[in-house]
């Protein structure tokens, strides 16, 4: 049998940085997870759909960020997001969240982002984080939506674990 060697820490540096494919991505998910390391196949995940879709777009870089890390995200949990790409294409990433600010009731991706503890990359933190882009309704049905989602001190708990569990899988410290 082949003996692999991967370094988690540069390979998701190099992925932050936009230096791999979609597919060169996917190859090191599976290689984590075959180390049983998910908090670094939930990290490059983030990573599955490159900023670079969203060059033509007019909204604010972190925005772009937000928005391709969260969609990455739920691609790699088995979420087509094929009404959303096309709604991005058709009308730019601040119009298509106005459009899912607007309707009312948790969506099946907002409840996804929650479970895993990345509700910054929801739409509606977007909405909450940049209000002045968004309409008072939109913005208050965003807070809306987020309560019923959220459990800060949940969120709170979920997010130091998934700190630790990288850095024990990473070999910083011990477990």
């Amino acid at each position: 049998m082949k003996s692999r060697k991967f370094n988690f820490i540069i390979i998701l540096e190099n992925a932050k940085q936009g230096l791999y494919t979609k597919e060169q991505i996917k190859q090191f998910m599976k290689a984590a997870d075959e180390f049983n390391m998910p908090s670094v196949v939930r990290d490059l995940s983030l990573y599955l759909v490159p900023i670079n879709s969203f060059s033509g777009d007019s909204a604010p870089q972190n925005i772009k960020e937000r928005v391709a890390k969260g969609m990455g995200y739920l691609n790699s949990q088995g979420h087509s997001l094929a009404r959303t790409k096309q709604m991005l294409k058709r009308h730019g990433i601040i119009e298509s969240i106005n459009r899912v600010g607007a309707q009312n009731g948790v969506s099946k991706n907002l409840e996804v982002l929650a479970h895993a503890g990345l509700l910054h990359y929801a739409a509606e933190s977007i909405v909450l984080d940049y209000p002045q882009l968004f309409s008072e309704r939109v913005v208050n049905i965003a807070k809306s939506k987020l309560q019923k989602v959220s459990d800060p001190t949940s969120q709170k708990v979920k997010s130091i674990l998934h700190g630790l569990v990288q850095e024990c899988e990473l070999g910083f410290v011990e477990c």
